[in-house]
């Protein structure tokens, strides 16, 4: 709980609209630990207290895997809001999206864009060529078109600009068919599959 006051505090605010857990395990613990699930769950029972008190008006987790998630919603008094992930061709994380709709769980999407290191894979550039967009906006539509919400990171007003106009076009089956071919588990991120 001392974390998210923190937050509360360093923001200046009243309250927050959604306040996530952002990783499964305990920083400085190993992945086996099993105080892991019981960090996990207090870390939660804390977030429960502040949203009944009205100070995050939403909570949820990142970074869980269907494990993680089917063990929150089993014993959590508030369900989690949304599950933000590392989610794009080459991690499409089917079961995951699952257990979301499953619990009515928000499915999001973190690193789409791989921090442009795919950019030039040809399955990518080829579509994007197609549709005359760039490698960006066509992970960023493959996203957004399957109904997941992304959240691109970048400093670059351009590349900003750029990301937004992602809604007057749409991919056809063939191409969505051929970027979801592309999974093969590949992360970007941490990968929190095996923590206890």
């Amino acid at each position: 709980m001392e974390a998210a006051l923190l937050s509360l505090t360093r923001l200046d605010l009243d309250y927050i609209d959604l306040y996530l857990i952002h990783f499964p395990h305990t920083h400085g613990l190993l992945k086996s630990d099993q105080r892991n699930p019981v960090n996990r769950a207090q870390s939660w029972a804390a977030l429960e207290e502040l949203h009944a008190q009205g100070r995050f008006k939403a909570i949820g987790v990142s970074n869980y895997t269907p494990a993680h998630l089917k063990q929150l919603m089993q014993h959590c008094k508030v369900p989690s809001a949304l599950l933000q992930v590392e989610f794009h061709p080459w991690l499409c994380q089917k079961e995951l999206q699952s257990v979301c709709e499953e619990h009515g769980v928000c499915f999001q999407a973190f690193s789409s864009l791989r921090k442009g290191a795919l950019f030039t894979q040809s399955v990518l550039t080829e579509v994007a060529s197609w549709n005359q967009r760039t490698p960006a906006q066509v992970l960023l539509r493959w996203a957004v078109q399957q109904g997941v919400p992304v959240i691109p990171k970048s400093a670059n007003p351009d590349r900003m600009k750029e990301n937004a106009q992602i809604f007057d076009f749409a991919l056809s089956d063939a191409d969505m068919k051929m970027l979801t071919a592309l999974d093969c588990g590949w992360r970007c991120a941490m990968d929190p599959t095996g923590m206890a």
